[in-house]
C-alpha cells in the first residue's frame, strides 16, 4: 500500500458518502465530493506514474473506484430526474460489456491498457456531470440536453474504439 492506493481508497470510500449527500437532495455537497474524487484520481494517477509507485492492486482498485464513483452518480442524477434512465443504461450497458471483454481478454493473458480516448471520455464525462449538478435549474434546456447525453455518445464512442482495437487484436491472431 503506497500513497497513490491510499488516494484511491479514499476515493472508494468516498462513493457511499456521494450517494448519501444525492438521497438527501444535497445537490451541492454531491459535486464537492464528486470533484474531490476526481481531483484525487488525476493526483493518484500522477504520483503513481511519478514516482514508480503502479501496483497490481492499484491497476485493480482505480477503475473500480472510477466506475463506482462513476456510475453512482450517473444512477443517483437519474433517480433524481436530472439525467435520462435511457442514458444511464446505456452507460451501464458499455461498462457492463467492457467488464466482460477484460476478463475474456485477461484470460488470455492480454490487458489492454486504458488509451486517451477512454481518458478523455472520464474527462468529458465528469464535466458534464458537474454541470448537470451544478446548473440543472439554472441551465438553458438545449445545453442540458447536451450535458445529460454527452457522456452516452463518449462513452459509446470509447467503447467502439477500444471493440476495433479488439477486432485488430483477433485478426493478428494474438487470441488464439
Amino acid at each position: 500500500m503506497n500513497v497513490a492506493n491510499v488516494l484511491t481508497v479514499i476515493r472508494i470510500s468516498m462513493i457511499p458518502f456521494v450517494a448519501w449527500m444525492f438521497a438527501q437532495g444535497n445537490f451541492r455537497a454531491a459535486a464537492i465530493i464528486f470533484f474531490a474524487a476526481c481531483f484525487t484520481d488525476v493526483l493518484d494517477g500522477y504520483i503513481a506514474r511519478r514516482f514508480h509507485m503502479i501496483t497490481d492492486i492499484g491497476k485493480l482498485l482505480d477503475p473500480l473506484a472510477d466506475k463506482g464513483m462513476q456510475l453512482t452518480v450517473l444512477i443517483s442524477l437519474a433517480f433524481c430526474r436530472r439525467m435520462p434512465f435511457a442514458a444511464v443504461v446505456v452507460i451501464l450497458a458499455k461498462e457492463i460489456l467492457m467488464f466482460v471483454g477484460g476478463l475474456f481478454l485477461y484470460r488470455r493473458k492480454i490487458v489492454v491498457s486504458a488509451n486517451w480516448y477512454g481518458k478523455a471520455a472520464t474527462v468529458l464525462i465528469a464535466a458534464s456531470v458537474m454541470a448537470v449538478l451544478l446548473f440543472y435549474d439554472t441551465m438553458a434546456r438545449g445545453l442540458l440536453t447536451v450535458m445529460q447525453w454527452l457522456p452516452v455518445v463518449v462513452s459509446v464512442t470509447a467503447f467502439l474504439l477500444y471493440l476495433i482495437e479488439f477486432i485488430k487484436t483477433v485478426r493478428e491472431g494474438k487470441l488464439l
